[in-house]
């Protein structure tokens, strides 16, 4: 992949594949699908069908044939900030103080262990091994979470924080976890849920991933000359083959430049409020100008902004979803005013 994106003068696609593929942190995900002995954690290709679901129906769906610099703009600017705002939910530092929502793939699978948990079992019997995770009926196939209703009635029912903090492992048992009990009061070993090894044992895959990167590093220095750019970096001159233009400004530009504006709006709204105030005390005289201002409806955003932002904080996790429907304008302004808001603790004092 190197050589193909180094011959052809793909800076920004080997720029890409080493973030999201090639570098010693990526490879060891991905690179694991070709081993027999363990099994992927995701589904398929459901998470990146979603990412397109989302670039075409929501980001893309007002554009007939967009330019693709007009497309990589639309997806920094929208749609990653979007899914980067969705994703603060999970944070375990998220709304400090109360229980952590269930993701979707433990809500799948909270629901999978209560519903086999409550089927009859038959008069037959079959071989449990809770140290594997295997049982003989051959169901566990059929089943996207690798359960059955013999291992699952084999545990005593789990304590709520068992579906908040559970991970399927890679390798035989798929499922290691300190609360659970077999009914048998037989002990199970834990195993480290991260990466499927036992504590203290190096992680499968992590010698290949050092490898690569030393092979990755011996083909750079071979293959680029002293008088060559690194195709590793991605510049903004007029030689690239990228259509986006790199903004000038930095980061703390622009930071300092959204900070000033909602100061200055802050004040503007402080001397709007008052000349309201001012006109309101007295009806009569500014009746002309009361009525205009309330048919033009003058500040109706702002008052929707408070209303959305004081919902916001009183609703809690029992709030609007974040993906707003198409064509629900409310829902999609709720969602404009409430996205990536920051929700100050009242008990603590500001530093």
């Amino acid at each position: 992949m190197y050589l193909f994106c180094f011959q052809r003068g793909l800076r920004e696609v080997w720029g890409y594949m080493w973030s999201a593929w090639y570098c010693p942190a990526k490879w060891k995900l991905w690179a694991r699908s070709t081993s027999e002995d363990f099994i992927g954690r995701w589904r398929t290709t459901m998470t990146v069908e979603n990412l397109w679901r989302n670039l075409k129906h929501r980001t893309l769906h007002d554009f007939v044939h967009p330019r693709l610099d007009q497309v990589f703009y639309l997806i920094i600017s929208d749609l990653i900030p979007t899914f980067s705002a969705k994703m603060q939910i999970f944070e375990r530092d998220f709304r400090a103080g109360r229980s952590n929502s269930l993701t979707p793939w433990q809500k799948c699978f909270k629901a999978d262990w209560k519903k086999l948990s409550c089927r009859p079992l038959g008069s037959q019997q079959y071989e449990i091994d809770l140290s594997s995770w295997t049982c003989t009926c051959g169901q566990q196939k059929y089943n996207a979470y690798l359960l059955c209703k013999h291992l699952v009635q084999s545990f005593h029912a789990p304590e709520p924080e068992f579906f908040q903090t559970v991970i399927r492992r890679r390798v035989q048992p798929f499922y290691s976890h300190r609360l659970l009990k077999p009914k048998d009061g037989s002990e199970l070993e834990v195993f480290d849920p991260l990466d499927g090894t036992k504590p203290g044992e190096p992680s499968p895959g992590q010698s290949s991933a050092s490898t690569l990167n030393r092979r990755l590093k011996r083909k750079r220095s071979e293959a680029v000359s002293d008088d060559s750019r690194s195709i590793i970096e991605i510049s903004s001159s007029s030689g690239a083959s990228s259509p986006i233009r790199v903004d000038e400004e930095s980061d703390e530009e622009a930071e300092f430049k959204h900070i000033e504006f909602a100061k200055k709006c802050a004040q503007d709204l402080r001397a709007a409020a008052a000349l309201l105030e001012e006109q309101a005390s007295n009806p009569k005289k500014s009746k002309i100008w009361l009525r205009a201002v309330s048919n033009n409806k003058i500040g109706a955003d702002v008052s929707k902004l408070v209303d959305d932002v004081q919902l916001f904080k009183k609703t809690a996790r029992s709030r609007q979803p974040t993906w707003a429907r198409k064509g629900d304008k409310s829902s999609q302004r709720y969602t404009r005013n409430t996205m990536g808001l920051y929700i100050a603790d009242e008990n603590i004092a500001p530093e």
